[in-house]
């Protein structure tokens, strides 16, 4: 009898041994699936972000080839020339614009307006002269 107790507490111990065991296995059942879950997830994001990516991608290759020609067009210039020429056009204005006051202060404004009144003076006749005639 003694021996059947024994073999019914092994028995006992490797069903309890078996239910611990699968108790294990469905979880880590539930385990893998869920990271199958979670790597299809990550799956979709990529796919989804890998197009606004290229994107992204497409539009920094544009503006580093921009900026890569306006940095040259940069380099090329001729500062200092660019400074020489402005100058000269500052220089060859204030002369111009002296040379205009010169002109204009060489006006005789008096005998200027004498004239404009002899003019009026003369066309007043003709202007009364052809009132006449309408």
């Amino acid at each position: 009898m003694e021996e059947n107790k024994e073999i019914l507490e092994l028995l006992r111990q490797i069903e309890k041994s078996n239910r611990q065991r699968v108790r294990m296995g469905r979880i880590l059942c539930a385990l893998a699936l869920a990271a199958v879950l979670c790597c299809c997830a990550t799956f979709g994001v990529v796919y989804s972000l890998v197009p606004q990516a290229n994107a992204v991608l497409t539009q920094t290759q544009t503006v580093l080839g921009n900026l890569e020609s306006t940095t040259q067009q940069l380099a090329e210039l001729d500062l200092a020339q660019m400074v020489a020429n402005v100058d000269a056009l500052a220089v060859s204005g204030q002369q111009s614009l002296e040379q205009s006051m010169d002109k204009l202060n060489s006006i005789d404004f008096d005998a200027l307006n004498q004239a404009i009144q002899d003019l009026a003076s003369v066309i007043q006749p003709l202007s009364r002269l052809s009132g006449m005639f309408r």
